[in-house]
């Protein structure tokens, strides 16, 4: 099972902190897929607009998009871009 905390506006916009996932070893772009059909949320992530890490480590040093994600890894989605 993949843990997924949500934190900022893409918390609002699923409902929920954290999430899990019971998909074993996607991709970053896989799980955002995945949380967006789980959620209706018609494309609503905005790749520019999160940050992701994959236990604690910023995915864009793992890989970006295409960063793999197994069971047991806790994933933290965080929205770069707020209001003011």
């Amino acid at each position: 099972m993949i843990t997924i905390d949500l934190r900022g506006g893409i918390r609002k916009s699923v409902g929920y902190p954290q999430i899990n996932l019971d998909e074993e070893g996607i991709s970053i772009d896989d799980m955002i897929y995945s949380i967006e059909k789980k959620y209706d949320l018609s494309q609503e992530i905005k790749k520019n607009e999160i940050m992701v890490a994959i236990n604690g480590v910023d995915s864009a040093i793992l890989g970006g998009g295409q960063a793999k994600i197994a069971s047991g890894d806790i994933v933290t989605i965080l929205s770069v871009v707020h209001g003011g």
